[in-house]
């Protein structure tokens, strides 16, 4: 073979390996700047949800021990009061609605409806 001919493989062998870096640069700069644009979205919800960060926490209960009996038993007592509380207002709505069924006016409407559906 000619040494001419050599030199026209070399030259097309080399000019392949910089074509074929040149694509693969390319198609690694794109797919830096597309997880450089999904960084960037992320950074935003991660600030979201930083300012939020408080609400977020749970509400850690003070141990009963470091606060002592006094305090658990006003806490209980006031836990304690406030069922009772909503206990009451529960059975005084339930009494209402009774007054209400068995008032004159509403057994005159039962007694038709009564009657209809017979």
């Amino acid at each position: 073979m000619q040494w001419w001919a050599w030199l026209i493989i070399w030259v097309v062998l080399v000019l392949a390996l910089l074509g074929t870096l040149v694509l693969l640069g390319y198609r690694l700069f794109r797919k830096l700047m597309a997880a450089y644009e999904e960084l960037a979205v992320l950074n935003e919800k991660v600030a979201t949800l930083m300012a939020n960060v408080e609400q977020l926490e749970p509400d850690v209960p003070e141990r009963a021990i470091a606060v002592g009996y006094a305090e658990v038993a006003r806490r209980h007592d006031a836990l304690r009061s406030r069922r009772q509380g909503a206990k009451e207002a529960r059975r005084e709505a339930r009494l209402a609605r009774g007054r209400l069924l068995v008032s004159p006016e509403s057994l005159e409407h039962l007694r038709k409806w009564a009657d209809n559906v017979r």
